[in-house]
């Protein structure tokens, strides 16, 4: 029969003030890191945002939307190691049909279910535009990554896993990777979660941390996607 919990054991409380805040993990996942690439920049927020995190170290950023390019560029202008390309990432070099949206924060290649809308009514579609899509494999060379600690940062509303695939074999050579994952469906012909943590197990990346990113369905309770950080099994730790 099992006896009292020994008085130096106290139950943990239900929130605890102390957890490690994501600001606080990206200054040490970042601090060997001579690379980052900001896949779906939107207006440049999350390079802003790694800024204050203390990253000083070169990043480019990926927005294929012209208008909200214009955005990201200007708030890219004053740092000369943040560069910029109007350009989408995904599984091959050619022309994609990007679907816009009124904020452009959910603009994404690939058609959204009626949860987005539901969740976020003001941000309804907003039309197409064809815009030039890249691999990563092919940019590997021209953004100068070989032999760099690569921090690797996609948000490109479903299509995280086209990108994966497209980069091929240099995947293997980027040490730390940040995903947004969907819990639910989001785009149609999107991976689920599952088919994502398959993937990345199976190319040798393991899971440093997963983090909420929204509020989530207020109606529901329904928390829609998270952030996944990923840890490269083939590139030796800095």
């Amino acid at each position: 029969m099992a006896g009292p919990a020994p008085r130096t054991v106290r139950d943990l409380p239900a929130h605890t003030a102390d957890l490690m805040t994501s600001q606080e993990r990206r200054r040490l996942l970042l601090r060997d890191v001579d690379l980052v690439i900001d896949g779906g920049a939107n207006g440049g927020q999350y390079a802003r945002w790694l800024r204050q995190c203390g990253y000083r170290g070169e990043i480019v950023s990926f927005e294929p939307a012209s208008a909200t390019f214009a955005v990201l560029a200007e708030a890219a202008r004053a740092d000369d190691a943040w560069h910029c390309r109007n350009v989408a990432l995904g599984e091959a070099d050619g022309q994609v049909l990007l679907h816009l949206t009124r904020t452009s924060l959910g603009s994404s290649v690939l058609r959204r279910t009626e949860l987005p809308a539901r969740v976020w009514p003001h941000d309804t579609e907003a039309g197409t535009e064809l815009v030039p899509v890249r691999s990563l494999r092919s940019l590997w060379g021209e953004l100068g990554c070989q032999g760099r600690r690569v921090y690797l940062k996609l948000d490109v509303e479903g299509a995280e896993l086209a990108v994966l695939r497209g980069a091929g074999p240099v995947l293997d050579q980027v040490a730390l990777l940040e995903l947004e994952l969907p819990l639910v469906p989001m785009h149609h012909g999107a991976p689920t979660f599952g088919e994502m943590l398959d993937f990345l197990t199976a190319r040798g990346f393991s899971m440093v941390a997963l983090e909420q990113n929204h509020s989530g369905d207020d109606t529901t309770g329904q928390m829609l996607m998270i952030d996944g950080i990923f840890r490269s099994g083939s590139v030796r730790a800095g």
